[in-house]
């Protein structure tokens, strides 16, 4: 495949205007949430198809390859619980010595993924807290 190919199905990956979300109100909601939480080290919002639609990080990470990761995560969470005939879940979690991650799913139009890294030195009830609150503004704003 040719490279100019390949670059624009990898742009065309992180199209949040196709799906009617204005990424600079998400953008705006993630510098707050960064100023409120400061081991926070990325923000990042996925379509349930793994399109990157905004994103805030301090790490050199491909958003648009997240995105689809982290949605998958998430989705094959939400299947095991489903299996074991638990109640929904409501988030996903992944705990490393380089930092945590915390995965959420707001409801949309269609679903969406936020996943929210912190640094090592965040606390993961801390990251958690502050990835519950991200997502309760950002239905808000997303749900006129």
């Amino acid at each position: 495949m040719q490279p100019a190919t390949v670059e624009k199905v990898v742009s065309a990956m992180g199209d949040g205007e196709r799906i009617g979300i204005d990424a600079a109100l998400v953008n705006a909601e993630f510098e707050r949430t960064v100023a409120r939480t400061p081991g926070i080290s990325m923000l990042l919002l996925a379509t349930a198809d793994g399109r990157a639609v905004a994103d805030w990080s301090t790490l050199k990470a491909d958003p648009r390859r997240l995105a689809a990761m982290t949605n998958s995560l998430l989705t094959l969470s939400e299947t095991v619980v489903r299996e074991l005939g638990l109640a929904s879940a409501d988030n996903a979690t992944i705990a490393t010595r380089q930092g945590n991650m915390v995965l959420i799913r707001l409801e949309h139009a269609r679903p969406l993924t936020l996943a929210a890294m912190g640094s090592p030195d965040t606390n993961t009830g801390t990251l958690l807290f502050a990835a519950r609150d991200c997502a309760v503004r950002l239905a808000q704003l997303l749900h006129p």
